[in-house]
């Protein structure tokens, strides 16, 4: 009786192949599992670059809302919401803020599904009212405005000029302007309206967020160095009044510059705007469009962004006594 050996060798015509039949070796193992690595690595990094496009897709679209909102208010009171004068007084909150004028204005509960003046329902009854959340007004990248800190944060603030002041830009208190007027100015294209300035994190303390109460008038030099008890960590923390502390923001600081400071009397301020996109900070443009700085933006072309008119607008001033 033929071996097995032998009895394979002699099916495959006399000649005997070598045994295929093995096991894995050390190195194909190694391989694996560095292939498996490398593929578990880029779907880790893939993850959050796709969840923070998603962020910053949202939040453009939020600001793209408010830019149309701004357009159906202006069609129908001939100008843009106006900032009372009391924004900069010593108690601002008994101003509404510009997006609580649009909301009342227009009959909204928010601004997420606004797109033109048709079945507007135009200060319809029974709408909320007060502090509450409203969807549009935050931005999800903002990890404060997630945690629920606020009853009513607010991620997207109004343009008040280029200076601590805040006297030349299109919400600035007590100015009245329509998007014709910036139009024949710099043009809506190079008007800003809106931008986003990250929710304060609650606590007393330096941060990019918050910002530090200054003796007043604040000039042209910048923040005076803040005291470790002036940070208030409750900047954004709602959109319903008008003021420096949650609506209003300037162009005296370039995106996320620190720190930001207010006066004490809330007559100036060095209110920045700032985020935590990767890609920048997104600002919304008069003509509707909404665009992308960063920290590098040269700061003459942020400061003349933040005016009406560059060649005409009055110059900054020192704080009315």
């Amino acid at each position: 009786m033929l071996s097995w050996k032998h009895q394979r060798a002699h099916r495959f015509g006399g000649r005997d192949y070598p045994d295929r039949r093995r096991g894995v070796t050390l190195v194909e193992v190694i391989v694996v599992v560095v292939i498996l690595t490398l593929l578990a690595l880029v779907a880790a990094t893939a993850l959050p670059r796709g969840r923070e496009t998603a962020r910053l897709a949202a939040c453009q679209d939020h600001l793209r809302q408010i830019g149309i909102a701004l357009v159906l208010y202006d069609q129908m009171a001939g100008h843009l919401p106006m900032v009372p004068e009391g924004a900069r007084r010593d108690r601002p909150a008994s101003s509404d803020g510009p997006l609580k004028v649009l909301l009342e204005t227009l009959g909204l509960p928010d601004l997420t599904e606004v797109s033109d003046a048709k079945g507007l329902p135009r200060a319809r009854p029974g709408l909320p009212s007060g502090e509450r959340p409203a969807r549009g007004f935050v931005c999800p990248s903002d990890p404060n405005v997630m945690a629920g800190l606020f009853p009513a944060p607010v991620s997207y603030r109004a343009t008040t000029g280029d200076s601590p002041t805040g006297i030349n830009g299109a919400f600035a208190p007590g100015r009245l302007v329509s998007l014709a007027e910036v139009e024949a100015g710099d043009g809506k294209g190079y008007t800003a309206g809106f931008a986003e300035r990250l929710v304060g994190n609650s606590l007393k303390a330096p941060a990019l967020e918050n910002y530090a109460v200054a003796p007043g008038p604040l000039g042209d030099a910048g923040c005076p160095r803040p005291d470790p008890s002036a940070w208030r960590g409750d900047a954004g923390a709602s959109w319903v009044a008008s003021n420096w502390q949650s609506t209003l923001y300037n162009h005296a600081l370039t995106p996320d510059q620190f720190p930001s400071c207010l006066a004490a009397d809330h007559r100036s301020a060095f209110m920045g705007a700032s985020s935590r996109h990767t890609a920048g900070l997104n600002v919304l443009i008069l003509d509707g469009s909404v665009r992308t700085f960063t920290s590098k933006v040269d700061p003459r072309i942020w400061r003349a962004l933040a005016t009406t008119n560059s060649a005409t607008s009055p110059p900054a001033r020192p704080t009315e006594p």
